[in-house]
């Protein structure tokens, strides 16, 4: 049975939750790692490690976003903007 258009199959939702878990891992993990490192060279008590957390959560939720935006809106590669040579 085919989807009707403006629908979305169980995968279109299950590859935007595994993608939004995977990219808030991701950021999280290498924000807070990367602030980690810059307390210990600096000597600070965990002050760029909960500004890599915060950063991370914020890059992780405003990539998520952009994803919905995209299932939402899908581009049809006939309506881009011709390239400028």
């Amino acid at each position: 049975m085919p989807i009707k258009p403006g629908r979305y199959s169980g995968r279109d939702y299950l590859g935007l939750a595994l993608s939004f878990g995977i990219t808030m891992m991701a950021s999280v993990l290498v924000a807070s790692w990367c602030g980690s490192w810059l307390d210990e060279k600096l000597g600070t008590p965990g002050v760029f490690w909960l500004f890599g957390m915060l950063g991370g959560i914020y890059s992780g939720f405003h990539l998520f976003i952009e994803q919905i935006e995209r299932l939402e809106n899908p581009q049809d590669p006939d309506d881009r903007a011709p390239d400028n040579w």
